[in-house]
């Protein structure tokens, strides 16, 4: 379980409070992966439970209780980092799923819905490049850029897979229903279907490439996230 290494990780620091870890672990994953509150505090229950971490309670204007690494869950700890990982990680798309079970008359209909996965990929491709396009120095910061690189190549091969969809469905003679709009801003106006060609596709990243910064800016509005932030 990543959340439950990741806070003995943290603890291995310093004595955290269950809200300080959470601080701490969205600082640097936050762009990609948030925890909630209850998921905090009851792995720590659990760390606590096996022996790994203890608690002591504060008292103060505010009552709070703090964690400590002991030594079984520092040498787990240990164990985690150097085992590889038992198992690929499973693959479940939503996409997969509508795929395989949209009856083929609905297919017209579906190629329609994967004109707006393809844009919401292609638009979440550019951003993340803008993000690496220069690598760190610091050990956070290359992290946090691996990560980021890491989420921008899954994206990446997401949308070559769309793209694969639509040259296979149109190879069998289906035209694909335009998704409806669902807000009138000029960003997200009319939606673009996948490129049918090489020169096509070509044109159609180019003209990506030149809304990047926007992209960026838009990204940085709703998630916080800096290309600055990322190359620390």
């Amino acid at each position: 379980m990543p959340v439950k290494h990741a806070l003995l990780a943290l603890l291995a620091q310093r004595d955290l409070t269950g809200y300080e870890l959470k601080v701490r672990f969205e600082r640097t994953l936050g762009d990609f992966w948030q925890l909630n509150s209850g998921q905090v505090y009851s792995t720590l229950e659990r760390l606590r439970r096996g022996g790994l971490v203890t608690r002591q309670k504060e008292t103060g204007s505010i009552e709070r209780s703090r964690y400590t690494l002991l030594p079984r869950g520092r040498r787990q700890l240990e164990r985690w980092i150097a085992t590889p990982a038992p198992r690929l990680r499973p693959v479940r798309d939503p996409l997969y799923v509508k795929l395989v079970f949209t009856p083929p008359e609905r297919t017209p209909a579906l190629l329609g819905s994967f004109v707006a996965e393809t844009r919401r990929y292609g638009d979440a491709v550019e951003t993340l490049g803008a993000l690496v396009a220069r690598e760190p120095l610091s050990p956070t910061g290359r992290a946090r850029w691996l990560v980021a690189e890491a989420t921008r190549l899954q994206y990446d091969a997401q949308l070559r897979w769309l793209a694969t969809v639509r040259r296979v469905l149109d190879g069998a003679g289906v035209t694909p229903i335009a998704a409806p709009e669902r807000e009138p801003s000029a960003r997200r106006g009319t939606l673009r279907a996948l490129p049918a060609s090489r020169n096509e596709a070509d044109a159609v990243r180019s003209r990506r490439r030149r809304g990047a910064q926007a992209n960026v800016a838009t990204t940085t509005e709703s998630t916080g996230v800096t290309p600055a932030a990322a190359r620390r």
